[in-house]
């Protein structure tokens, strides 16, 4: 219960810190960050295509599971579809710290714009938001129906317990045959947004998409299998290891797609030698060295290390290779902002002087002494009050997975048969019955 408890104050913690720093950005503006015209998208957008990837796999765990008849995995399904209802929760929430003037965000609805990749991630998200809820709502309801508890759930008092199971894998089955393609298609929109702007060469791929897909898949299953390993509990380890090894086999074969779009894209980008390609990946390799060695070093390692006996058997060895992959994917989002914004697409050819390609300056948009009006790339540096902002979707996912883990069953089934049907003691996750010193095996 402590450490329950120690987790649901820091999540509160990261909430407020990042709400007070939102409310100091409304009142002052967007300046306080450190994003200008020539760098519209930083910390914000990239937060906020790191925690949707998440979302994106978390289900497409939970689906396929279902789907495909995975039974390894199925005792974490109800895990899967939590993780991806609380990351998508706070993707949504991260998108709107982003925007300057956050109260015209009702006309995305009322006057949308079709044209716009930006409405349809707006209405992906909406859909699936409710359908990791639902995903989440039918694995509960049996027992919600046998501990006589729960929400919205008061039309299962007149129906069965042999009713209620039923019903439940009747619609989690349909649930996961909706949630796999809005899954893939809510991260293929969001790939969409970067990969459609055409005057920047970095985004401007047809490989963008399917890598987007390949990176969720291998991020939102880290997440399940982190979430997995913290509710079982060391002691329990050994009972799941099949389904661990599964998830880290999962996360190795995704990386190794990614990896193969990488390589391809990098390719073709280098194969030509255009002004504008090698700009990009001068600044790829030379300028943001050290963050894309970050992207492909740790990523890799995680994928080679997953491959192997020891890396996929042990506690330890698959939270540190998650962990590593969770840091290498969010250089990989940074990544996506910092060649794309420091070269400018607006370029004139000077024939007569030798100059094949001249850079139009940008205006700033911010006037100061000493500071120059027009620029032709900004080192942008997230200030203090981005980096406090961005910890919102940090605490929603912390705050919601742990209260969730806290408060309803979400460990696999086997490790409740042990109790009376009309029992209204809920089984409690590991972490929270150790504290308390019950029987792990019981909890």
């Amino acid at each position: 219960m402590k450490k329950s408890n120690a987790l649901l104050g820091l999540a509160v913690a990261l909430i407020l810190i990042s709400l007070v720093a939102w409310g100091y950005q409304l009142y002052n503006g967007l300046i306080v960050t450190d994003m200008r015209n020539p760098f519209s998208w930083g910390l914000y957008i990239a937060t906020f295509a790191f925690f949707v990837g998440v979302a994106a796999g978390g289900l497409i765990v939970s689906s396929s599971v279902y789907l495909f008849n995975i039974e390894k995995l199925k005792p974490f399904t109800r895990i899967a579809s939590l993780s991806a209802f609380a990351s998508i929760l706070g993707a949504g929430a991260m998108i709107f710290p982003d925007m300057g003037r956050v109260e015209r965000v009702w006309k995305i609805f009322v006057h949308p714009n079709f044209r716009s990749p930006l409405v349809w991630d707006v209405i992906v998200i909406t859909a699936y938001l409710i359908i990791t809820f639902l995903s989440v709502y039918v694995q509960l309801l049996p027992d919600w129906k046998k501990e006589g508890r729960g929400f919205f759930n008061g039309w299962t008092k007149t129906r069965s317990q042999e009713n209620v199971d039923a019903l439940s894998k009747k619609w989690s089955k349909r649930v996961a045959l909706v949630g796999l393609p809005v899954a893939i298609l809510i991260h293929t929109v969001t790939a969409l947004i970067f990969a459609t702007q055409a005057s920047r060469g970095w985004w401007n791929t047809a490989a963008l998409p399917p890598d987007f897909v390949s990176v969720a898949v291998a991020s939102g299953t880290a997440l399940v299998l982190v979430i997995s390993l913290f509710a079982v509990g060391k002691e329990q380890f050994k009972q799941s290891s099949e389904a661990f090894q599964t998830m880290a086999l999962i996360v190795a074969g995704a990386l190794v797609v990614h990896f193969f779009f990488v390589s391809v894209d990098l390719i073709v980008h280098g194969w030509w030698g255009k002004p504008e390609a090698t700009e990009t990946l001068s600044l790829v390799f030379g300028r943001y060295g050290f963050v894309y060695a970050t992207e492909i070093l740790l990523p890799a390692f995680t994928m080679i290390f997953f491959f192997t006996e020891k890396g996929r058997s042990s506690y330890k060895a698959l939270m540190i290779g998650s962990v590593l992959l969770f840091i290498g994917v969010f250089a990989h989002r940074l990544m996506l902002m910092f060649p794309a914004f420091n070269a400018i697409p607006l370029t004139l050819a000077v024939p007569g002087a030798g100059i094949e390609s001249w850079v139009y300056p940008v205006a700033l948009g911010q006037f100061r002494e000493g500071l120059s009006v027009f620029v032709n790339s900004w080192a942008y540096t997230p200030t203090l009050v981005e980096y406090a902002v961005a910890l919102l979707p940090f605490g929603l996912v912390l705050f919601v997975v742990t209260w969730a883990l806290r408060m309803y069953n979400f460990l696999p089934q086997k490790s409740v048969k042990n109790q009376h049907p009309s029992s209204k003691i809920k089984p409690l996750p590991a972490f929270v019955a150790s504290a308390k010193g019950q029987n792990l095996d019981n909890s």
